[in-house]
C-alpha cells in the first residue's frame, strides 16, 4: 500500500513538472518549474508538515484543527481501505482490483474480530480461574483475622473497614469479569458492525477489568497471587 502512495505521489510531481517544463524544456526550464511545482505542493499539502511531537496530544490538537484526519484505533481505520479513493487507486496502478481490495478489507475486520474475542476471553479465564479465587482466599485470610480479633475482646474498625472495602472490590472484579463474558457473547452478520462492538463495548469492559485486577494485585497477599507481579517483571531476575 505503501508503496503504491508512493508511486501515485511521485507520477502527480512528475506529470506536473512536464507540463510545467513544457515540451522543450531547457534546464533554466526544468528549474523554473521545479520551483514553481515545489510552492504549489507545499500551499496544497504544507498542512501536514509537523515538526513537534507527533505522538503528543497537542498534535491531535493540531491536526483536527487542520482538518486532518485523526483515526485513533484499527476499528476507525480500517474502513480506508475499502474506500472509494483507495480502490480507485489500487485499480489505477494496476495493483488489485476492486474484488481483491474487497477481501482484504474483509480479512483485516475478520482478523481484528478474532484477535479481540481471543484476547478478552482469555482475560476472562484468568479472572475467573485464576486472580478471583486467589482475590476469595485473601478475602477469608481477611475475614477470619477479624472475626478472630472480635473473639478475643478486640474490635478494630479499621479492619472491618478495609475488610468491606476489600470485598467490594472484588464484587466489582466478579461483576466485570461477567459483563464481559457476556460481551464476548455478541454476535452480528455484519463483520465491520461486530468489529465496532468489539471496539467500543469489549475493550473498555477489558481496560475496567484489567484496572480492578491491577488493584487487587496490590492488596492480594503475594505467597497467594497467581500470577506474576509488576514488581517481579521488572526487579526479580
Amino acid at each position: 500500500m505503501l508503496n503504491t502512495i508512493a508511486a501515485e505521489s511521485l507520477d502527480h510531481v512528475a506529470s506536473r513538472l512536464e507540463e510545467a517544463a513544457g515540451k522543450n524544456p531547457t534546464e533554466a526550464k526544468v528549474e523554473a518549474a521545479v520551483k514553481s511545482v515545489l510552492k504549489e505542493i507545499v500551499k496544497e499539502h504544507g498542512r501536514i508538515v509537523f515538526n513537534g511531537d507527533n505522538y503528543s496530544a497537542s498534535w491531535h490538537k493540531e491536526a483536527e484543527k487542520r482538518g486532518l484526519p485523526n483515526l485513533k484505533n484499527t476499528v476507525e481505520a480500517i474502513p480506508v481501505l475499502n474506500a472509494k479513493s483507495t480502490v480507485d487507486l489500487f485499480k489505477r496502478y494496476k495493483v488489485l482490483n476492486p474484488a481483491e481490495v474487497e477481501s482484504r478489507y474483509n480479512a483485516f475486520v475478520h482478523r481484528y474480530n478474532e484477535q479481540m474475542l481471543i484476547e478478552s476471553e482469555q482475560m476472562v479465564v484468568m479472572a475467573q480461574t485464576m486472580i478471583l479465587p486467589a482475590a476469595l482466599q485473601h478475602q477469608k485470610r481477611m475475614a477470619d483475622a477479624v472475626t478472630a480479633a472480635a473473639s478475643a475482646g478486640v474490635k478494630s474498625e479499621e479492619q472491618t473497614s478495609r475488610l468491606e472495602g476489600f470485598v467490594k472490590l472484588v464484587d466489582e472484579f466478579t461483576d466485570a469479569a461477567e459483563a464481559l463474558a457476556e460481551a464476548d457473547d455478541h454476535r452480528d452478520d455484519d463483520s465491520y458492525a461486530h468489529a465496532k462492538h468489539m471496539k467500543e463495548t469489549v475493550v473498555p469492559l477489558m481496560q475496567k477489568l484489567r484496572t480492578l485486577g491491577d488493584q487487587l494485585e496490590t492488596m492480594v497477599a503475594s505467597d497467594i497471587w497467581p500470577l506474576p507481579t509488576y514488581r517481579d517483571l521488572l526487579f526479580i531476575k
